[in-house]
């Protein structure tokens, strides 16, 4: 997933998926989008009840800058 602007933090987020270890031949994911999202509507859109929107609690990032 891309994220650009002139407040996002640069970088890597997350972890970097095994090429050893897979699922059924394919990477197994290592960052849950939700934490993508909730990460973007609190630091973005100033949202502080982000489990409600989405259903749940999940990991933040600190993507905004």
């Amino acid at each position: 997933m891309y994220i650009f602007g002139n407040q996002v933090k640069g970088g890597f987020h997350g972890e970097h998926p095994s090429l050893s270890v897979l699922d059924q031949g394919d990477l197994i994911m290592t960052t849950d989008f939700r934490s993508v999202y909730g990460s973007m509507i609190q630091e973005w859109m100033d949202v502080q009840d982000v489990g409600s929107v989405l259903g749940g609690d999940f990991a933040r990032l600190s993507l905004i800058g």
